[in-house]
């Protein structure tokens, strides 16, 4: 269902790609850095454990989507959270720097009190100062960082990576890079 979006990067990144020992895959070295990330996807029985241990439910299209790839980074665009790593014990500095962004520390940086008990916060853009919510319908809702309003609907988790990916490609056609310090 999610494999299109490996897909599409292999063939915006061609051979420009570097596999860690944690299988996380960097694509894209863009003067120094790499630009996009996907990260192995869990297991069934590894996605079940997370859902216990976070204590939510976790809407069906981020399950399916934890079965590909556990979290990513695309971009610059977008940052998903997904399990943490168990462990970081004897990874290198840059295998601990590209894990994949705890969902739950993701959660605890946009959730207010005024926010929907139906949404189920799961990525965030620090380009578009937004974080992005799944509603109770499975839509993908961009919520303004300062003002927590929905700024729009973007549709299914699917379409919404497929716009991803055109605004990425359209930065990488335009050379529009962003430093993150």
């Amino acid at each position: 269902m999610y494999e299109f979006l490996e897909q599409q990067i292999k063939v915006i990144y061609k051979e420009d790609y570097k596999r860690l020992r944690t299988k996380t895959v960097l694509y894209g070295e863009i003067e120094g850095r790499w630009h996009t990330y996907l990260h192995l996807g869990l297991t069934a029985d590894e996605i079940d454990q997370f859902e216990a241990r976070t204590g939510t439910r976790f809407p069906l299209a981020y399950k399916e989507f934890l079965a590909y790839y556990n979290g990513c980074y695309l971009f610059d665009l977008l940052r998903m959270g997904g399990k943490e790593l168990e462990s970081y014990k004897g990874l290198s500095i840059e295998e601990t720097t590209r894990s994949t962004v705890d969902l739950q520390d993701i959660q605890e940086m946009y959730l207010r009190k005024r926010t929907p008990k139906e949404h189920f916060i799961f990525a965030d853009s620090l380009v578009h100062n937004t974080y992005y919510v799944f509603d109770s319908s499975e839509n993908v809702l961009e919520v303004d960082f300062r003002t927590k309003k929905v700024k729009r609907n973007r549709g299914t988790l699917g379409e919404f990576l497929l716009e991803i990916i055109e605004e990425g490609k359209e930065n990488l056609k335009n050379e529009v890079f962003f430093e993150f310090r």
